[in-house]
């Protein structure tokens, strides 16, 4: 009995080790629900700022048929941004169908980190100049200041800017989903 017990954990040993060489250690942050067009598990947002900033969003998305997404999160425990805000836009399929055209702004407080993930559709016409711009221009001065809805706001406006130079139009949405 002792040496099928002694033999379970060698295996289980094993299979540790294997795993976390093929990940390299690292733990994926879990993807957090998406809870709407702001998505605030950091809870650095008051009610009004995020519904404004929402209302914002919707009425861009009604315009365009852009999809902005906000996250923030406390913490990537290790994970790097890049591939964590990359399955975050994946897993809630950003952007409309066949055209990709969705962005996420994840921002990442205690890491003090913030991405503007561009989903492959609106990589034609916002670089990653342009969001590494508007982090650095329009955000960051504001986050400073402890004013993330305000640097937030501000962010988002520049990068609809950026996004209003390519309009798709509601016939364009119709035959991208009908492919």
């Amino acid at each position: 009995m002792l040496a099928v017990f002694s033999r379970f954990y060698v295996a289980l040993i094993v299979v540790t080790v294997a795993a976390t060489s093929v990940t390299g250690g690292a733990e994926f942050q879990p993807i957090p629900k998406l809870a709407g067009r702001v998505t605030d598990t950091a809870h650095v947002l008051q009610a009004n700022d995020r519904a404004r900033i929402e209302k914002m969003l919707d009425k861009y998305e009604r315009e365009t048929f852009h999809q902005i997404a906000v996250l923030t999160i406390p913490t990537l425990a290790g994970e790097e941004i890049e591939a964590f805000s990359l399955r975050v836009a994946n897993a809630w399929a950003l952007g409309k169908k066949g055209l990709d055209n969705g962005i996420l702004v994840a921002m990442v407080m205690k890491d003090r980190i913030i991405r503007i993930q561009l989903r492959s559709g609106m990589e034609k016409y916002i670089t990653n100049d342009d969001a590494k711009a508007v982090i650095d221009k329009k955000m960051i001065p504001a986050f400073k200041k402890a004013d993330y809805a305000g640097g937030l706001q501000a962010g988002l406006e520049e990068l609809m800017k950026l996004g209003r130079r390519f309009v798709v139009k509601k016939e364009d949405v119709e035959r991208a989903k009908n492919k």
